[in-house]
C-alpha cells in the first residue's frame, strides 16, 4: 500500500486494485495507474480541501467521485456520488461511513480490500485562544461536539489515518484533536495533515507524545511517499 502526500490535506492511497485520492485542491499529483479504478472524496467545499480541477482527473482515468453534499456542483457525464454526515453508503466494493465535521462537510471512514481508513476533512478539536466571551463560547461548544463526534467511532481501529494538526492554533491546543481521537481509536499508520506546510508541529507533537512515535509519519514536503 502506498501512500503519497499530496498537499495540506490532500493525500493519495494506492491498493492493489483501485486508487483513493482524498481533499486534493493544489499540488502534483503523481501518475497513478490507468488500469485500476480512481475514486476521488472531498470532505467539504473550502478552497483548501476542494477544487473543481478534480473533474478534469475524468478525461484521463476511470473515476468515481464521492463528495460531501455541501458541494453544489455536479458536471454533465461523471459519476458522482454525494453524502451527508452520519451516513452509511457503499460504491462498488467500499463500504463509507461519514461523520458531521466541526466546521464544515463530513469526515469519512471507509473500508476496502481488507483496508480501513480515515480522512478527518475539518472534523477537528478547532480550539483558539479566548480573547472575549464569543471565542468562551466557541471553545465550550467545541469541547462538547468534538469528542462526541468521535464517541460515535469509539473502539474502532484503521490501518490509516489522517488527521489534522494545525499551526495555527495556540501550542497548548494544537494536539487535542489527535489526543481526543487517539484515547478513543487506534490506528496502525497516522498522518498528520492541514500543516499548512509549517511541518514543525509534526516533531513537537512527538516530542510531547513519544509513544505515538510508530504510528505517526513525519510529513515533510509535498510528493513525499509511503511505502505502509
Amino acid at each position: 500500500m502506498k501512500v503519497t502526500y499530496i498537499q495540506h490535506s490532500g493525500f493519495a492511497v494506492e491498493l492493489p486494485r483501485k486508487t483513493l485520492l482524498f481533499d486534493h485542491y493544489t499540488g502534483t499529483l503523481p501518475p497513478f495507474d490507468r488500469g485500476k479504478p480512481l475514486y476521488v472524496f472531498a470532505s467539504h467545499r473550502h478552497h483548501d480541501h476542494f477544487d473543481p480541477v478534480v473533474f478534469d482527473l475524468a478525461k484521463t482515468y476511470d473515476v468515481k467521485y464521492i463528495l460531501s453534499n455541501d458541494i453544489r456542483m455536479r458536471p454533465d457525464g461523471l459519476d458522482i456520488t454525494k453524502v451527508g454526515p452520519r451516513k452509511a453508503i457503499d460504491v462498488d466494493d467500499l463500504h463509507i461511513e461519514t461523520l458531521k465535521s466541526t466546521d464544515e462537510g463530513v469526515a469519512f471512514l471507509i473500508e476496502t480490500e481488507g483496508v480501513s481508513i480515515y480522512h478527518a476533512g475539518d472534523l477537528h478539536f478547532w480550539l483558539w485562544e479566548e480573547e472575549n466571551d464569543q471565542d468562551r463560547l466557541w471553545n465550550e461548544n467545541m469541547s462538547r461536539k468534538f469528542p462526541a463526534e468521535i464517541d460515535r467511532i469509539r473502539g474502532r481501529r484503521f490501518d490509516l489515518a489522517f488527521l489534522p494538526l494545525d499551526p495555527r492554533q495556540p501550542e497548548e491546543h494544537r494536539a487535542r484533536g489527535m489526543e481526543v481521537f487517539l484515547d478513543r481509536c487506534t490506528a496502525d499508520h497516522i498522518f498528520p495533515m492541514h500543516c499548512w506546510e509549517d511541518y514543525s508541529v509534526i516533531p513537537a507533537y512527538l516530542a510531547t507524545h513519544p509513544d505515538h512515535a510508530q504510528a505517526v509519519h513525519t510529513v515533510t514536503a509535498p510528493g513525499q511517499v509511503f511505502e505502509v
